[in-house]
């Protein structure tokens, strides 16, 4: 599954990588009841957050962003909350 933002707030990738960057964190991630550990990669304006049975990658291109995740049989009836929850910080900062 995975959801689109354009930009709005924001008018180049490297602008969107340092504000999501501030947003999605793993206190954000445990909202979701997940644990994951974020990995945040400047150098290709991703954002990917892996733990067990979930991972969420942030791909800043350079008019939106792009957001898939990936989770185990057990996390997905959870899915509809996390994209609700990814896509609303998305969309206040870009």
């Amino acid at each position: 599954m995975s959801l689109k933002v354009n930009y709005e707030k924001v008018t180049t990738k490297s602008e969107a990588y340092r504000a999501v960057k501030g947003h999605i964190t793993p206190e954000l991630i445990e909202k979701f009841k997940v644990t994951a550990k974020v990995d945040y990669q400047e150098s290709n304006s991703k954002i990917v957050a892996v733990g067990k049975g979930f991972e969420l990658n942030i791909s800043l291109l350079d008019d939106c962003a792009e957001a898939t995740i990936k989770l185990s049989l057990i996390l997905r009836p959870l899915k509809g909350k996390i994209l609700d929850g990814i896509e609303k910080q998305l969309k206040r900062v870009v």
